[in-house]
């Protein structure tokens, strides 16, 4: 009998330490949360007195405070509701995204459209969609700009001045 107690035993301690293992081994972590870098911020509280769509239900949009986290954003709206998304393509001064959020009544609401930067002035365009109706997205911020190369003072006239990066704020 003590052969049997002794496999018993083995295979149970071999058993118990492979249920530990799978269970509490890695956790690996939803692809979702993998931030992508872009080479341009869009951070800015995004205005339109008149409402940033035209056509929408509920009371009325009229700004949207975005900030960004490498390709992905939230923003927050002047009724306080909190929108999320991301940066589809971005270059140096244009970038897609599409937010999603609610309106007061509670309707989901998806913004498409794009955010192009000039100077320290960003102007989002797009298209607001609910299920029942759609408006066009207008609305202005005003952003830290894009950085620009300026030429450096070389003491040797005959050189090639060396573009350096203007620092932005």
């Amino acid at each position: 009998m003590k052969p049997l107690h002794a496999s018993f035993t083995v295979l149970f301690t071999c058993f118990t330490a492979s249920l530990v293992l799978l269970t509490g081994g890695c956790e690996i972590d939803s692809g979702d949360e993998v931030v992508r870098e872009v080479s341009l911020s869009v951070r800015g509280t995004y205005t339109n007195a008149a409402g940033i769509s035209t056509n929408q239900t509920g009371a009325t949009i009229t700004s949207l405070s975005i900030s960004q986290s490498g390709d992905q954003i939230t923003a927050r709206d002047n009724e306080g509701t909190r929108w999320t998304g991301t940066i589809g393509r971005a270059s140096d001064t244009l970038a897609t995204i599409t937010l999603r959020g609610l309106t007061t009544e509670g309707t989901e609401v998806v913004i498409t459209g794009t955010i192009e930067i000039s100077g320290t002035t960003a102007t989002l365009t797009g298209v607001w969609v609910e299920p029942t109706l759609t408006g066009e997205v207008t609305a202005t911020a005003s952003v830290s700009g894009v950085p620009t190369a300026t030429p450096t003072t070389d003491p040797d006239p005959g050189s090639t001045p060396t573009p350096t990066p203007t620092p932005t704020p």
